[in-house]
């Protein structure tokens, strides 16, 4: 199934028909960022006496998936191994772009294969012009993104002036004292949020430098404690609620913001912002870090922390991708060891060190 960038606005607004000069004209909308497209795009509501209608090019979602080797084997498919050694044929038509580290492969193909792809970046295509580039084509490189950031104002109404419950701080409620949880929001100012879903926590991504590089807004069970999964996941960023649309969105490691708080103590690193912040209360004696997903585990992210003593905790069959990864950005000299206390565990592929030590205490 396509997906589609622009879409006819739902709202009651009316604009003036270039055709019939009557207020009847429903404007296209771009469905990313929410703005309407030029005035000739839209449709009459007249459709007996104008019925003039220009649709935008139709499009096609792809995200920006970045590998290690991308080979062609035939003249049909090639060849895809992405940053975490995974192998994957790809059909060539599902190929929209590709530059020498990176391709754009349709969401269509993504979302029926292995390839970790949701925390990359996405656009549209004009399916219509874009053919598959089978060769890499001698070019300038592109412009180095700038990072765009968050107001320090922004997370200073949201987390302080109105204060709003999440279900993620209400789960914690359950298992840790009112002091212990305090703490927590504080240290990593976990915010609760109405955008796009009822209590929702917003988790800040804040660097070394204490600026903003992203919002992500994700929704809990508030007794279980687990993510909300179906029908859908249900992770977004603030910057599109907020109807942000040239925030170019650079991640830092979740948590990068407590590193100057003590420069004797280890960085202990997990997968999700929610174990970061449990762990936080298990054992504070590390400073808890978070990627945010499996193939956030890079040199760019690692860079704030490289003179420090960093220990990895990988979910549950995840161990050998991050022995590896470690290992090639230890070669740049950085101290990373990475734990298999969780890979020796009998629990299924996921569990993760909060799990574990969670499981302790409700027991």
């Amino acid at each position: 199934m396509e997906n589609f960038k622009y879409t006819l606005d739902n709202s009651s607004k009316k604009h003036i028909c270039l055709n019939c000069n009557k207020r009847s004209f429903v404007l296209y909308v771009d469905t990313e960022t929410g703005s309407y497209l030029t005035d000739d795009f839209g449709r009459c509501d007249r459709s007996t006496n104008c019925g003039y209608h220009k649709a935008p090019p139709k499009g096609k979602k792809a995200f920006k998936v970045p590998f290690l080797l991308l080979k062609s084997i035939s003249d049909k498919a090639h060849k895809l191994t992405d940053e975490l050694g995974f192998i994957s044929i790809v059909p060539n038509s599902q190929i929209l772009e590709q530059t020498k580290n990176d391709c754009w492969i349709t969401e269509w193909y993504l979302k029926n294969s292995i390839i970790n792809y949701l925390n990359c970046e996405c656009k549209y295509f004009n399916t219509d012009e874009i053919g598959f580039i089978n060769t890499i084509r001698n070019k300038e490189p592109p412009p180095e993104i700038v990072p765009s950031f968050h107001s320090l104002e922004l997370l200073d109404k949201m987390y302080y002036q109105n204060s709003q419950l999440d279900n993620l701080t209400e789960f914690l409620k359950i298992h840790f004292t009112k002091e212990e949880v305090f703490t927590a929001m504080q240290n990593y100012f976990i915010t609760g949020t109405n955008h796009f879903w009822n209590d929702a926590t917003v988790f800040w991504q804040i660097n070394d430098k204490e600026q903003i590089q992203g919002a992500k807004v994700m929704l809990y069970d508030r007794i279980t404690g687990k993510r909300i999964k179906k029908p859908y996941n249900h992770i977004n960023w603030l910057h599109k609620a907020i109807k942000e649309p040239d925030f170019n969105l650079c991640q830092c490691l979740f948590g990068l913001h407590r590193i100057t708080e003590d420069y004797q103590k280890t960085i202990a690193i997990v997968e999700s912002e929610k174990s970061a912040i449990l762990m936080s209360i298990f054992l504070p004696d590390f400073i808890w870090l978070a990627t945010g997903s499996k193939g956030n585990l890079k040199f760019e992210l690692l860079k704030p922390i490289k003179n420090r003593s960093i220990v990895l905790f990988p979910d549950k069959g995840e161990f050998e991708n991050w022995q590896k990864k470690a290992t090639e950005i230890n070669t740049l000299g950085f101290k990373i060891a990475v734990s298999e206390l969780i890979e020796q565990t009998d629990f299924e592929n996921g569990f993760d060190l909060a799990d574990y030590y969670l499981q302790d205490k409700i027991t």
